[in-house]
């Protein structure tokens, strides 16, 4: 059923794209996840002419461990999107069942939110919609870089659509004050443009997720049953997946992988299963879960979803009314919800720089604010992630680490509240 019912959106499934060339816009906003999305949201209702662009068909998953911490949760109450994520049933996560080689611990965490990124999307997508934004799925956008005949201070930036389901079909051209990238890791929208290479940390892991029907869970209040409300994280030598029941009758399975593991283990699905069976007592702890492993390893490679190397960053985050937000900026692992909470804190704080860029002629000192911004976010926010994917590589390590804040409460409390809040 087609979710979605402006104009803009009609046009793009009608294959009628080229009703929009050479209009104009105050932004226009590539990609409409969670950081695109919020985004487009903020932009409306401070009376902007937005256009939101995506190139996948809505509503669509993506890789993700779909936990919202209570920093991304506040963002989604102010933009008016928690109640229907609710309403959607996303589920309430209050504890964590984190098992480390031999070690296996249960903590009572602050209460997360675990929603599919496909529900979470949506609805972000809906109230920009309803906001006043214009949507337009299954599009892809292109920068185009100046020509030396338009210098930097003109006012616009030239952007080029067309239509995924048409990809030898006619491109149409279009213009926007400002352009907002939030197209994910590999920013595919740039291409074009130069000085915009991310590094890629080389020990970098890919992130990996399945969507399983909870019926290959035991039913609730059996023996063994997992715990609707209840987090479970299993780390090994080859990366950590994390298991959550989530909205639509659901467990989310996703994780951070070596993708040489991926490649040795024949597949992801074997590898998801290799984790779970190499901690101690791993068969029996995935009997307790209730999952089946025998069904998650007979899953074809297809029906999982993946992404490029997930730990890298970009030293440009803005040039020439251009901005990047959320996961093109850059990720960090692992899944902690730090990178949704990423996403709209990053979409909140830019919106000050693009009414400027709007209502006054572009200047570097945009880009540097931006910038500066940024660095901040990523010493005082991203720290204790960097400090989490380090220890997630050295399992004895992680192990003896695990035992020693579930010894000390003040440590664990502590560890919890970074995580979590």
């Amino acid at each position: 059923m087609n979710l979605f019912t402006t104009q803009a959106f009609q046009l793009s499934r009608e294959g009628h794209l080229e009703a929009l060339e050479s209009s104009e816009w105050d932004i226009v906003i590539l990609g409409a996840g969670v950081a695109g999305a919020a985004a487009a949201i903020l932009a409306a209702r401070s009376g902007f002419r937005t256009l939101l662009v995506d190139a996948k068909s809505f509503p669509r998953e993506k890789v993700c461990g779909g936990c919202l911490n209570r920093r991304a949760q506040a963002s989604l109450e102010r933009l008016g999107v928690l109640k229907q994520l609710h309403q959607a049933g996303a589920i309430p996560i209050t504890s964590l069942h984190l098992k480390i080689d031999k070690t296996s611990v249960v903590w009572n965490i602050p209460t997360l939110l675990s929603v599919r990124r496909s529900t979470l999307d949506t609805e972000l997508v809906r109230t920009a919609i309803d906001s006043g934004t214009f949507f337009l799925d299954g599009v892809s956008g292109l920068v185009v870089p100046r020509a030396d005949s338009n210098p930097p201070h003109e006012r616009c930036r030239q952007v080029v659509l067309q239509n995924m389901s048409e990809p030898k079909g006619r491109r149409i051209n279009l213009h926007a004050q400002c352009v907002l990238v939030a197209d994910g890791l590999t920013r595919s929208s740039l291409r074009l443009e130069s000085g915009w290479t991310s590094t890629v940390q080389p020990s970098s892991r890919i992130g990996v997720q399945r969507m399983v029907p909870a019926s290959q869970f035991r039913p609730e209040g059996l023996r063994g049953s997992f715990p609707a409300n209840q987090l479970q994280m299993i780390v090994s030598k080859d990366g950590y997946v994390g298991l959550s029941h989530t909205d639509g009758e659901f467990v989310d399975v996703a994780g951070a992988i070596d993708p040489k593991a991926i490649s040795s283990n024949g597949g992801i699905a074997k590898t998801i299963c290799r984790i779970i069976g190499d901690c101690k007592d791993g068969p029996l702890f995935a009997e307790k879960m209730g999952v089946e492993m025998k069904s998650l390893q007979a899953d074809a490679s297809e029906d999982w979803l993946a992404t490029p190397a997930l730990t890298r960053s970009s030293k440009r985050v803005a040039s020439d009314r251009v901005f990047l937000l959320g996961d093109s900026i850059g990720y960090i692992e692992p899944f902690t919800g730090e990178g949704m909470s990423w996403a709209l804190a990053s979409a909140e704080a830019v919106m000050p720089l693009v009414s400027r860029a709007i209502s006054s002629p572009w200047h570097e000192g945009l880009s540097q604010e931006w910038t500066t911004w940024v660095d901040s976010q990523r010493r005082q926010k991203q720290k204790t992630c960097w400090w989490i994917s380090r220890q997630l590589r050295r399992l004895s390590v992680a192990a003896w680490t695990l035992r020693l804040c579930n010894s000390i409460y003040p440590i664990r409390a502590a560890l919890i509240k970074k995580v979590t809040s």
